[in-house]
């Protein structure tokens, strides 16, 4: 695991869950270990470790399975997990745009505890709105349907429970894959009971849990990515009918297949004319697909019938994350720069004589912007002999190169470097004026409750305006504008992190599927 992204990692479960939690994941970075090899490197009690090791577990954050002893757990941490946590925000609001807000409030608590079962989300949400007299439906059958609407989307799915024999000191766990999205079945009476505080009997999901469904969520940003490209690039004709294209994929094609089965062009044809009624996309229909096709790549149709036609979403990721990186050149390096990189990607191999002629750049500049290339390793360099020459200066020629997937590995770690200095940042922000924030807490919630109490708006703001001074709301409008800027710059960051994720995937899933 890289230094950076092990960084991160501590920062974020320093910031949820505390010192101890962290310690306790610090000692997994460097490969699986048994609890006593933990209790040994952390310098904690076993008891400590073991609620903390309860805590990785229940979030996903670590796994375990049997050792080379078979009656001793080996625990591994999952990094890629601990760096969702950042997306959790994402993933509420894309509920609440999806679905509606009481399935957000649902996933909230879910994301909020792990895994749970069906009975205690609908529980706790139905609370929290009666509590928060929230404008919203807190009936249980209605939000019964909606964890079940969920569970149909394949939003949330049921954790692995244990397969093996009681007696077994490590269990395995596992789920069949028809019971995976399988709703639950819920007794309302029970359920309705339970709310009220009269019952304590199982309502029908005992031992039922349930937990978060990345994929799916990666599934719809992926789709996003993809289809607000091709509108910045052509309109948004162009990425209705790549959105119905994904849509009709996915009714034959695996999620995450980095290349679709053949979609025929008629059933594309009629399904953009009845869903939209878009009567200018059905006249040009042949023309944007000609376009898309050409001018990106992410379609192709099949030589073998002019009907048919694929969606290659490693090639659609593999132009998005080029374009990424070239806007990174471009900003940190400049146009000229951004351009020779361009160039050198395109040719695949070059010479320094020939980048200098075709990137039009003059000698001096072209030769100092490749070799600053070279040493923040956005190119490669690779030195051949000439067969011909056996000895003197000419008998070696340099050649340079882009290695995309070395670069998109550096870009990662980049990122993974800013994203922890974005959350140091933050929290010596929030350290430093603890008192100030902490004071205007206080503030917010005594005019809260005088609101409740009846009393007029204009002396709750008096009293407000007396209790903070004018450096003091000066300062706190300061601090409040640089932590915005800071959660801004995380979820940007986040963005590219998100695609050369994607961009990784793909080119291991190619390795895999060429290597059989």
């Amino acid at each position: 695991m890289a230094s950076q992204q092990c960084k991160l990692c501590s920062l974020i479960i320093r910031e949820h869950f505390g010192e101890v939690v962290e310690k306790v994941s610090n000692a997994l970075h460097w490969g699986p270990q048994t609890l006593g090899l933990i209790v040994s490197s952390s310098k904690l009690p076993s008891s400590k470790v073991k609620q903390a090791l309860s805590v990785l577990i229940k979030y996903g954050f670590v796994t375990f399975e049997r050792g080379k002893i078979p009656t001793i757990a080996e625990y591994k941490f999952v990094p890629t997990k601990v760096t969702l946590m950042l997306r959790f925000p994402r993933y509420i609001l894309q509920i609440k745009n999806r679905v509606d807000e009481e399935s957000s409030l649902l996933l909230e608590e879910l994301l909020r505890f792990g895994f749970d079962t069906a009975t205690n989300i609908i529980l706790r949400v139905a609370t929290r709105i009666k509590e928060e007299k929230m404008s919203l439906n807190g009936d249980l059958p209605y939000l019964r349907d909606k964890i079940q609407v969920l569970v149909q989307m394949q939003y949330i799915m049921r954790c692995p429970h244990p397969v093996d024999e009681e007696g077994d000191v490590v269990p395995m766990l596992g789920v069949a894959e028809p019971e995976l999205f399988l709703p639950p079945q819920l007794n309302m009476k029970r359920l309705s009971l339970l709310l009220q505080g009269l019952e304590e009997e199982d309502p029908g999901d005992k031992g039922i849990y349930w937990r978060i469904n990345f994929d799916r969520f990666h599934q719809d940003a992926r789709d996003d990515l993809m289809i607000s490209a091709i509108e910045r690039r052509f309109d948004s004709n162009a990425a209705q009918l790549t959105g119905e294209l994904l849509r009709l994929m996915y009714l034959r094609t695996d999620a995450w297949a980095p290349q679709s089965n053949a979609v025929p062009l008629v059933e594309l044809r009629d399904a953009l004319t009845k869903l939209s009624g878009n009567a200018y996309l059905a006249q040009y229909f042949d023309q944007y697909l000609k376009i898309i096709e050409e001018s990106t790549g992410f379609v192709t149709r099949l030589e073998s019938s002019s009907g048919m036609i694929e969606v290659n979403m490693t090639k659609a990721i593999h132009i998005l994350t080029c374009n990424a990186i070239d806007n990174i050149v471009d900003q940190r390096f400049g146009a000229k720069a951004a351009r020779i990189f361009r160039l050198v990607r395109a040719k695949k191999y070059m010479e320094q004589d020939q980048i200098q002629q075709l990137a039009m750049i003059p000698d001096k500049e072209a030769k100092h912007l490749t070799y600053k290339l070279l040493q923040e390793n956005f190119l490669q360099m690779q030195e051949l002999r000439k067969p011909t020459v056996s000895s003197g200066p000419n008998k070696t020629y340099f050649l340079f190169h882009v290695d995309l997937n070395q670069v998109a590995r550096m870009v990662l770690d980049t990122c993974y470097k800013a994203l922890a200095n974005s959350l140091t940042r933050r929290n010596f922000e929030k350290n430093e004026n603890s008192r100030l924030i902490e004071k205007k807490e206080r503030i917010e919630g005594i005019a809260e409750s005088m609101r409740e109490q009846g009393t007029d708006e204009q002396q709750i703001q008096e009293l407000v305006d007396d209790w903070l001074t004018p450096p003091e709301r000066s300062l706190l409008e300061s601090v409040e504008a640089m932590i915005k800027k800071m959660n801004l710059a995380e979820l940007q960051v986040d963005d590219t992190v998100f695609l050369l994720q994607l961009f990784t995937y793909y080119q291991s899933t190619n390795i895999r599927v060429k290597s059989k």
